[in-house]
């Protein structure tokens, strides 16, 4: 069956000459001169595959026309044509909900390529009629599957499902580690109308910078050593879809720097390439980290830091989830008595109070691992307080840090190494400048220099 395409514009000559390359190529072409008059058609007869739509038209705009679909929940790929492009008009209407955007005079090859892309993408949607609200699909990732009923999930879940039908907003997850951030990015995934397209993920702090550049926005033939063949990049790979960043805090600057030009943009250039890649890959960041923390500590750019924290999502520690901590102990419960074939029926009272009354430093995760631990240990039918293992919270804080002591994280820079160090020995010698250069094994002059550069004065101060 011929794939149906609908373009509208108020110039019909345009309209009359996409129509017949668009049916040389073999699809089912149609053009109108009013927006208004396309969607009656579509009241009656059904959604095109692809619209080609103007941006600027008399009665009802490009923005305002895929308004319109939303509203009446019709799910197609919108390309928006427009000779009054900018780069912000072009980020608008994607923002909004169009696929991409070609500029007039159209590209007749651009506008093919476009339309296949498309076409692939949205593939395994089904036409539907615009007046008819398309159900929800079903999902492995459900909106109930965040458990609990603090005030605190329930805005999780509501952020969640408003993200349903709002294309390519940047969302950042923050909370600790083990609070499931990842289910939570997974979810808005599989349950939002925009995902034609592959949840990819990536861990930032896994990878050296170089690795991570190319994990991201590939590369192409020869442009490093072992680059033998070209590779495209998550952005790509998720086009259509989501990309997860995990630990976003981990990003170096230069590449911090390149994340917030794609997000500007919506465009990147594979490493080593000239050609100008556009997507419309949704990016979710997530991180442990006080990023305003980060950002008065000049370890990540505020720019940034603004252009992710579009919607911000925070998930509460295990520990102030109370009784829901409870329920989600009893769903891993039923998934591990399940999956080890164990006749085990519940917590004992007893058990259920060591539960409520432990930290959890580690939150979902720890009481996984706990949960699973008790249920292949399990002597009876209820699991009670012996079956349980916690950790003791005391030997993660047993070494103390001596005040003559220099503490650094592991993986940081070395200029961040130096920032902190000098710090450091200037808090603990409260003496004049001149001995903590000579500590420090520098002259004056460049101690001056460096705590000009690191504004170590009003740090230390």
């Amino acid at each position: 069956m011929k794939k149906k395409i609908f373009i509208v514009d108020d110039e019909p000559k345009i309209g009359s000459l996409f129509v017949t390359v668009l049916k040389r190529d073999g699809y089912d072409a149609e053009s109108f001169v009013s927006p208004s008059v396309m969607l009656e058609k579509m009241e009656a007869d059904g959604a095109p595959d692809v619209i080609l739509a103007d941006l600027m038209m008399p009665d009802l705009n490009g923005i305002e026309l895929i308004e319109q679909l939303r509203g009446r929940r019709v799910e197609v790929p919108v390309i928006i044509m427009t000779a009054h492009s900018s780069v912000k008009t072009a980020v608008e209407a994607m923002r909004l909900g169009a696929y991409h955007y070609l500029q007039k005079p159209v590209n007749l090859e651009e506008m093919r390529t476009l339309i296949t892309k498309a076409l692939h993408l949205y593939e395994k949607r089904e036409p539907v009629a615009a007046e008819l609200a398309s159900a929800p699909a079903k999902s492995d990732y459900p909106v109930e599957g965040i458990m609990g009923d603090s005030d605190e999930i329930v805005e999780v879940r509501s952020v969640v499902e408003t993200l349903r039908s709002v294309p390519n907003t940047t969302v950042l997850i923050r909370g600790e580690t083990g609070t499931g951030k990842n289910l939570v990015a997974k979810t808005i995934h599989h349950n939002s109308t925009y995902n034609a397209g592959r949840f990819t993920e990536i861990n930032c702090a896994a990878l050296p910078d170089n690795l991570l550049e190319a994990e991201l926005f590939g590369y192409e033939k020869g442009a490093f050593t072992d680059a033998r063949a070209s590779k495209p990049g998550l952005l790509e790979v998720a086009d259509g879809g989501t990309l997860f960043l995990d630990e976003i805090d981990s990003m170096s600057g230069a590449l911090q720097a390149k994340l917030l030009s794609f997000l500007e943009s919506r465009t990147f250039r594979r490493l080593g390439g000239v050609e100008e890649l556009r997507v419309t890959t949704r990016v979710l960041c997530a991180t442990n980290a006080d990023l305003e923390e980060r950002v008065a500590a000049k370890e990540f750019r505020k720019d940034l830091f603004y252009r992710i924290n579009v919607i911000n999502i925070h998930l509460p520690p295990l520990r102030r989830m109370g009784e829901d901590m409870l329920r989600i102990a009893d769903t891993l419960l039923d998934e591990y008595r399940s999956e080890l074939n164990r006749d085990i029926s519940g917590f004992t009272d007893g058990a259920k109070q060591l539960l409520l009354d432990h930290s959890w430093p580690g939150n979902v995760r720890e009481l996984r691992n706990v949960i699973e631990r008790a249920v292949i240990f399990a002597r009876g039918k209820m699991i009670d307080e012996n079956d349980i293992v916690l950790t003791d919270e005391a030997m993660f804080n047993s070494v103390s840090v001596p005040e003559d002591h220099f503490l650094f994280r592991s993986g940081g820079s070395l200029e961040d190494l130096e920032r902190a160090y000098i710090g450091h020995v200037m808090q603990y010698n409260k003496t004049s400048y001149a001995q903590i250069a000579e500590i420090l094994g520098i002259s004056k002059k460049t101690l001056w220099e460096k705590r000009k550069r690191y504004n170590l004065d009003e740090q230390v101060a």
